[in-house]
């Protein structure tokens, strides 16, 4: 059992807050509670919003209330109804062109941890990173854990434009832009696939998915970007089962 605590955040929210660090195994059972509360329709329930390390539920007062909907999740954390559920994880590959036009820290971040561009991109592309949460951006993904040889802090001063599927790192994170906007992450590359489509603004991937890159070439940028502008081109998915983890 994690622990945790519950506080009220307004009239008709709720944040279970877990111990303050960046671990798969706490956050996974943030995902876990969350998952199950929203498919169990639970009473009264409206939405929850995981994020590293807690998870904000947001009720219907006319409805609930909190001390009802508080003992409701502390009676389902403490049961075993979670650990009957089935689980499983995706792994998502996703393709990234690793060129400078599209990365332009590729140089600085090698040359931080005494790399060539070639093995930077080989340590950057050999790790499955877990979705920890989603914010900042629609579905920008923020996601661990990055080699700490390849850890570099963000900029200090910010771009003020970053194209979208642009992908980057900070510190131990890595993400990529689902939509162009100013950033402060060191940029390696960028991916052709379209992340966020607003008439269809549920993104492709979600918190407790993996993703792993994939590096390909111009050309091949070219042909997926038009293959995903057509609707032809579907990320390769994997699934997992737990203790494959």
């Amino acid at each position: 059992m994690i622990d945790y605590f519950c506080v009220p955040i307004g009239e008709q929210s709720i944040n279970l807050v877990f111990p303050n660090m960046i671990d798969i195994k706490e956050n996974r059972f943030i995902q876990a509670v969350a998952k199950y509360l929203l498919n169990k329709n639970i009473s009264g329930i409206v939405d929850v919003i995981p994020a590293y390390h807690t998870l904000t539920v947001n009720f219907d007062l006319s409805v609930t209330n909190y001390q009802k909907t508080t003992s409701k999740i502390k009676e389902i954390i403490n049961s075993r109804q979670l650990q009957q559920e089935e689980n499983s994880y995706r792994i998502l590959e996703l393709p990234v062109c690793y060129d400078e036009e599209f990365g332009p820290d590729l140089k600085d971040v090698a040359k931080f941890g005494n790399l060539t561009v070639k093995e930077l991109i080989n340590l950057h592309t050999q790790t499955d990173y877990f979705i920890y949460m989603l914010g900042f951006l629609p579905g920008f993904a923020y996601m661990g854990t990055v080699p700490k040889r390849i850890a570099m802090p963000r900029l200090d001063r910010p771009r003020p434009l970053v194209p979208a599927g642009s992908v980057g790192i900070a510190g131990e994170q890595t993400g990529m832009y689902p939509v162009s906007s100013p950033g402060g992450w060191r940029l390696l590359g960028k991916t052709p696939i379209r992340l966020y489509n607003s008439r269809r603004p549920k993104p492709r991937y979600q918190a407790g998915d993996f993703i792993r890159f994939k590096s390909i070439s111009k050309t091949e940028y070219r042909d997926i970007q038009l293959a995903d502008q057509n609707g032809d081109y579907q990320l390769t998915e994997i699934l997992k089962k737990e203790g494959e983890l």
